[in-house]
């Protein structure tokens, strides 16, 4: 027998291993998918009758570690990138007011972390552990979330386009099914589709591959099937039905957030409760004509009793008063006012009023004369407001709780609950871009309380004079662009809000502000001696009207030294008694912080 040689053996055996290696790979390749990606894709959409949709996604993926290195992203398909056909969804914009909640993310069956965007990421969806890739093997994710913005209804059909996957994805999907939920009642016959498979924009169409089957499996239902979809490619619907179905509520066009308008609304309520268990003031009394000021009241304390405050006009009569018993001399100068100090005997100055002997040690503390200027002069500001101040101070000791009550407990108690409340509500916000929520809140509540005060106890009054003297309306200028500066920004800041949050959320911030600025003035309440003192005021003020403006109007010229100085002068003033000289003073300071 002859036996093989050497190398024909070797060749034999070397033969022998590659076909068994090489059917080892084929049995390998038959039991491991040919590429990694998204198996499965399946999407249901509920169209609810409050016009809100809710939807469902459940994403098989296998072996997709390369196409997810940072982590599990899911862009939901509500930007405008995903919703770019113009024939469903009108021009480009970068916000198109789409909002979503997330209502449930679960992993391989069970609850697992995530993480939502914000600002122009507001779509991302961060799932797992972040920057860490997929592990190998089959995960399953299921996504649930509300959608709010997304129909467009119209007079006669109502529609709904939605971008099942979306394009910011370089998986393949392998197989995709989108289910869209019509309302109940909508009859199979009246509805009409047009699906599509392809990439953003008319020039990506569908692949040669890519297969799209519409499958009927329930009524009321519209659902298609595509297989081998490409990166960056999705499946998606225009599904219209006639108008009649869906009815949006009055607050629909606020969102998901218009729960948040019922915040003003209680407090609103608890104002009102308030003044219902306060009660009515006392009633007006008959007016008496009165020729002497009440007894005890300096002109700034009635002046405080008619209005409740301190403004220019309380400091302009405590001037007059002053001059009157020749505290000072005062000389006008191009629209200013020179006070000298005059040497006045104890008597006299022990006489004055708390407020007046206030005033006159504070007007010469650093010599023998002083020049004052409109409040609204920047250096003179803080310095006419501290006059002010000061006499809000000793009026509100002597006169707070007799002739009035103002109930500060229940105002503080509303505004400490309004900022509660707020920063609440915009620590738990959610929306497109929150980042600044909490900012723009306290900014916003803060700003817009107190230039609103101002306004209300300031400003008003003070345009209130100047339409009353015919003047003093460029003294204004100033105040108003500062207002309105002020009133610019809360305004930019509640669009901020309303962009990043809600305008659900901005609305309430402003239902908030207006409350405390609309109760705050009316918890007031007068007591039993304060309605009859008012009534006695009122009586003088008629005399001076009908007996005693026309002499001073005649002996005290606008703009020039007073020539009459009688205790009438000072009350003409704090009464508003149109009077030349004393509303020319008083004009000067128009604009001074009211206090209240």
């Amino acid at each position: 027998m002859c036996m093989p040689s050497t190398g024909l053996a070797r060749r034999s055996l070397l033969a022998t291993v590659s076909l068994a290696l090489l059917g080892v790979c084929g049995i390998a390749r038959a039991d491991t998918p040919e590429q990694g990606g998204i198996t499965s894709f399946r999407t249901d959409v509920w169209v609810k009758e409050d016009t809100t949709l809710e939807v469902r996604e459940e994403i098989v993926l296998n072996n997709a570690g390369e196409f997810y290195r940072w982590g599990f992203m899911r862009n939901l398909p509500i930007g405008s990138e995903d919703r770019w056909d113009p024939k469903y969804v009108g021009e480009y914009k970068r916000d198109n007011g789409i909002r979503v909640k997330i209502l449930e993310v679960t992993a391989d069956g069970g609850p697992v972390r995530y993480e939502q965007g914000q600002g122009w990421g507001y779509s991302q969806l961060r799932i797992g552990e972040k920057d860490v890739p997929l592990a190998g093997g089959e995960h399953r994710y299921v996504i649930g979330y509300t959608v709010n913005g997304v129909l467009t209804l119209d007079a006669r059909r109502d529609t709904l386009y939605w971008n099942a996957m979306g394009h910011g994805r370089d998986a393949p999907i392998a197989d995709a099914i989108l289910s869209v939920h019509l309302p109940t009642g909508v009859p199979d016959s009246d509805v009409a589709v047009e699906p599509r498979v392809g990439g953003r924009g008319v020039s990506n169409p569908r692949r040669a591959e890519t297969e799209l089957e519409r499958v009927d499996n329930e009524a009321g239902t519209v659902t298609y099937r595509a297989t081998h979809v490409a990166p960056r490619q999705s499946l998606s619907v225009a599904v219209s039905w006639p108008a009649g179905y869906l009815h949006a509520s009055k607050l629909s066009f606020l969102g998901g957030d218009q729960w948040l308008i019922a915040a003003p609304c209680l407090l609103f309520l608890y104002y009102l409760i308030a003044w219902l268990r306060i009660g009515p003031g006392p009633k007006p009394g008959t007016v008496v004509t009165q020729y002497e000021p009440p007894e005890g009241l300096s002109a700034a304390a009635v002046r405080y009793v008619v209005t409740t405050g301190t403004d220019g006009r309380s400091f302009a009569a405590v001037i007059a008063e002053l001059a009157t018993h020749g505290c000072l001399r005062v000389e006008p100068q191009d629209g200013k006012y020179k006070l000298s100090r005059m040497m006045s005997d104890r008597a006299t100055e022990a006489k004055l009023a708390a407020e007046e002997k206030r005033i006159l040690s504070m007007l010469f503390e650093d010599g023998p004369t002083i020049k004052l200027t409109p409040a609204l002069d920047q250096r003179n500001t803080a310095q006419n407001s501290r006059y002010v101040a000061a006499i809000q101070q000793e009026l509100s000791k002597r006169l707070d709780g007799r002739y009035f009550t103002k109930h500060v407990g229940i105002i503080a108690l509303g505004v400490l609950a309004t900022f509660v409340c707020a920063l609440l509500l915009a620590a738990r916000a959610t929306g497109r871009d929150t980042s600044g929520a909490l900012f723009f809140t306290v900014w916003a509540l803060g700003a817009g309380l107190m230039i609103g005060l101002l306004f209300e106890m300031a400003f008003w009054p003070a345009c209130k004079t100047a339409l009353r003297s015919g003047g003093g309306w460029v003294k204004l200028l100033p105040g108003t662009a500062a207002v309105g500066a002020f009133v610019w920004v809360i305004v930019y800041m509640l669009q901020k809000l309303a962009e990043g949050v809600s305008l659900a959320f901005a609305l309430m911030l402003a239902g908030l502000m207006l409350v405390n600025l609309v109760w705050g003035p009316r918890l007031k309440r007068r007591t039993i001696p304060g309605q009859q003192m008012l009534d006695h005021i009122a009586g003088f003020r008629l005399f001076l009207e009908k007996v005693e403006q026309d002499r001073l109007d005649k002996l005290n010229s606008a703009g020039e030294a007073p020539e009459l100085l009688d205790d009438h002068l000072s009350y003409a003033i704090a009464l508003e008694i149109r009077e030349a000289w004393g509303d020319h003073l008083a004009q000067t300071f128009l604009a001074t912080t009211v206090m209240r």
